[in-house]
This record gives structure tokens, C-alpha cells and sequence, in this order.
């Protein structure tokens, strides 16, 4: 690392589309307002303001593990889903370090293991 210049490894979704389209049912489940395209709608009305703002699957972690921690769902749905929540948690932190410690062989692996970690969930999330 230089005096001015910093090293970053990261990880990002390359298009969001993919996220809708690998966890659809997770996808509508945190981000309902996806679905409406009214002139009015708050989807509108966020694109519009904040063009630039990411679904992506890292978004769809913090997204998910909020909704699952905070929002309001039933309670069966949210002892279903709590498991998930945990491990993608986990697996985000874990991500974030591997990241800050510019191990990227260690952060490739996290990456599918985040994967499958969503994959699962959406299983779960498709049997409430």
C-alpha cells in the first residue's frame, strides 16, 4: 500500500437483474416495492432519487437478515428463516474480513458458500 494509493479487494454483484432471477422469493420478501412500477410507487420514487442504489446479493444479505431480525412477519415464518439469517450473517462478516485482509482466494471461497447460504434460504422461504 502506498502513501496515497489503497489496495481494495471487493466483491459486487455484477447485475443486480441476477439476483432477482437466482432468489426471486427472498427478493420480493425484502424488497416488495420491486414489483410496482406506478408513477407514484415508492420503487419509482427510489429509483428516481437514488438511480444508483444496488440490489445486489450482498444487499439482499443485509436486506434479508434485517427483515428476518426487525421485520414484520409471523413468527413461524420468522423461526423458519432465523437459521439463515444467521449464517448469512456470518458468512457476510466473514466476507468483509477476507475482503479488508485483501485475501481474495479466501473471499472467492466465502462467495459461494454466500451462494449456496441464499440458495438455501430461498428454499425456505418458498416452502412458507
Amino acid at each position: 500500500m502506498g502513501r496515497i494509493l489503497f489496495i481494495r479487494v471487493s466483491a459486487e454483484t455484477y447485475d443486480d437483474k441476477e439476483v432477482l432471477r437466482a432468489w426471486p422469493k427472498l427478493y420480493a420478501m425484502v424488497w416488495p416495492d420491486a414489483w410496482t412500477d406506478s408513477s407514484d410507487s415508492p420503487a419509482k420514487i427510489t429509483r428516481d432519487l437514488l438511480p444508483d442504489a444496488r440490489r445486489g446479493a450482498l444487499q439482499l444479505i443485509d436486506a434479508f437478515v434485517e427483515h428476518v431480525h426487525f421485520g414484520n412477519m409471523p413468527a413461524a415464518a420468522r423461526k423458519a428463516l432465523g437459521g439463515s439469517a444467521e449464517i448469512l450473517e456470518r458468512l457476510r462478516a466473514d466476507l468483509n474480513e477476507a475482503l479488508g485482509n485483501r485475501d481474495a482466494q479466501a473471499a472467492s471461497r466465502l462467495t459461494n458458500a454466500i451462494e449456496d447460504a441464499l440458495d438455501d434460504a430461498e428454499k425456505f422461504a418458498r416452502e412458507l
